[in-house]
């Protein structure tokens, strides 16, 4: 009898340890544990199992260090959609618009009186002279806070906490803002080129049309410099002055020191259209002034140097570009 107890004891035993690695779920987690029942592994079940591991650790390294993926333009889509909806609550749809209207209505009413301009012609050449001082200004104003001031307000950190890279929310808040400024604009001097429109009729209707597109292109232009300035800046303060210094250049100093180049020199085709490139404002002044008579003897001498309206399109483009590339790269290793 006393045998049997000791027998049965140790049937038992055995049963319960060939039971308990599929009880506590051991097979599933570790092969070798299946292979052996012991929790040992042979050698050879040892190195292949370490050279698996080695090459999936080699591979995750790889990917994180070389491959860097593009953005996904729903992903984009989705926060500028957001960034819209915010700026517009902030009303900032509603002051760009009204602050563009404004000044284009001054121009407009007047536009009929013997002091000032008569014709479709010295009006867009009025507007393009007050764009150049006013969008530049606004557009920067708007763009300067895109990223340093969410991130200062807490709002770009909940923002990151979503399965979207750093270079997503930079194009997504560009984009979003780009289609805030751009409508204002549009409304904000398309207003008054319907009194034109009554005033002087169809005729000089496209001049209007081409003054329109060209200040859309040049104010979301300057937003992308201020939306890297933004992602640049520590602060909003640093931002807002780096905005300013750079209104000042833009709008004053840089064609200031032009003509004085300029003067100083014979023959200068090249350097004219060096110097208009360089500057956007300068770009966009030759570029809505083009269909008008104003303009000719500006795109002359920047025909002599190689650019044309579609090369001016193209260069205003390119701030564009420029403005939303440096935001993105700035994006990444900013600390938020």
């Amino acid at each position: 009898m006393p045998d049997g107890g000791v027998g049965e004891r140790s049937e038992r035993a055995a049963e319960e340890t060939t039971t308990e690695p599929t009880t506590d779920g051991g097979v599933a987690l570790d092969g070798a544990v299946a292979a052996s029942g012991t929790g040992e592994s042979t050698p050879d079940e040892s190195a292949s199992v370490g050279a698996a591991d080695e090459s999936e650790t080699g591979r995750a390294t790889d990917s994180d260090t070389v491959s860097i993926p593009l953005p996904r333009p729903g992903t984009v889509a989705r926060i500028a959609r957001r960034e819209t909806r915010l700026t517009t609550r902030r009303g900032w749809t509603v002051g760009l618009t009204v602050v563009f209207a404004a000044f284009g209505l001054l121009l407009a009413t007047f536009s009929g009186s013997g002091v000032a301009p008569a014709g479709y012609e010295p009006v867009v050449a009025s507007y393009v002279e007050l764009a150049t001082f006013l969008v530049p200004l606004a557009a920067l104003a708007f763009g300067h806070g895109a990223v340093v001031g969410a991130a200062e307000r807490g709002r770009l950190g909940v923002v990151l906490t979503l399965p979207v890279s750093r270079a997503e929310t930079a194009i997504g808040v560009f984009a979003g803002r780009a289609a805030v400024l751009g409508s204002a604009v549009a409304l904000g001097f398309g207003v008054p080129g319907l009194l034109l429109l009554r005033e002087y009729g169809l005729a000089g209707w496209p001049t209007f049309a081409w003054f329109l597109f060209a200040t859309v292109a040049l104010a979301v232009a300057l937003l992308g410099i201020g939306v890297a300035l933004s992602a640049l800046a520590p602060t909003s303060t640093t931002a807002l002055a780096g905005a300013l210094l750079v209104w000042a250049w833009v709008a004053l100093v840089h064609d200031l020191l032009a003509m004085g180049v300029l003067a100083a020199i014979d023959g200068a085709g090249g350097f004219v259209a060096a110097a208009v490139a360089a500057n956007p404002v300068s770009t966009y002044r030759l570029l809505a002034l083009a269909p008008t008579d104003a303009g000719g003897a500006g795109l002359a001498a920047a025909l002599d140097g190689g650019l044309s309206v579609g090369v001016l399109v193209g260069v205003l483009l390119g701030w564009v570009a420029l403005g939303v590339v440096v935001a993105a790269a700035a994006m990444r290793v900013k600390r938020i």
